[in-house]
């Protein structure tokens, strides 16, 4: 263990100096707080599978244990949550919750067995079609009707639903305030004119 000025805090008392990762050579000039800080402002920034070495000139990724190492728990628990999402979702079969509970999962049943229930809420979604489950439809009778127009879902879509400004994902809005958090990639915006925060649209109204 090593010890000396921190080089982003400037401190030196009570500081705790560490190798940040384990094919780092270099001496530890950043104290394991400001390290934990750096982690979460790139929690913060979306780049939590490119987390680098903070040491100037360093660019050694940071592995999941080194991470462990430095993050509190809030921290470590926020970057496996949202790692686990990022690696999950590439597979074929995942499929979000429809209700907006924020939890996705792996479906089995492919287009044979349709119906997604979800494990955190219940609601049931469509796999195939990745949509609320159509309730009194077969996945046939869906397509058909999706043909037709129905002004009634095109209004509630129009009016219930946007698309994240940051991953695109389809928001659901039932209540509560104009502040979203996308439950995907956790991008803040403002529901109204979809800028991601702080910013708002000269126009906007909030």
């Amino acid at each position: 263990m090593l010890y000396s000025e921190c080089v982003i805090c400037c401190e030196s008392e009570n500081r705790d100096f560490r190798k940040i990762t384990t094919k780092c050579s270099h001496q530890a000039v950043v104290c394991a707080e400001c390290v934990n800080d750096y982690i979460k402002s790139q929690i913060d920034s979306k780049k939590i599978l490119e987390i680098s070495c903070p040491t100037e000139g360093c660019n050694k990724i940071m592995k999941r244990y080194d991470v462990r190492n430095f993050a509190t728990d809030d921290i470590f628990n926020e970057y496996d949550e949202l790692t686990y999402n990022l690696v999950i979702q590439e597979d074929p079969d995942f499929r979000w919750c429809k209700s907006s509970c924020g939890v996705g999962q792996i479906h089995m049943g492919k287009d044979s067995s349709p119906i997604i229930v979800c494990y955190n809420c219940g609601a049931k979604s469509c796999y195939t079609h990745d949509v609320t489950w159509h309730e009194d439809q077969t996945c046939e009778e869906y397509d058909e009707n999706k043909e037709q127009p129905d002004p009634a879902t095109d209004e509630y879509y129009s009016t219930k639903t946007k698309k994240c400004p940051e991953c695109s994902l389809t928001i659901e809005k039932n209540d509560g305030c104009n502040d979203m958090t996308c439950y995907n990639c956790r991008c803040q915006f403002c529901w109204v004119c979809l800028h991601k925060h702080p910013e708002h649209l000269p126009t906007c109204e909030q």
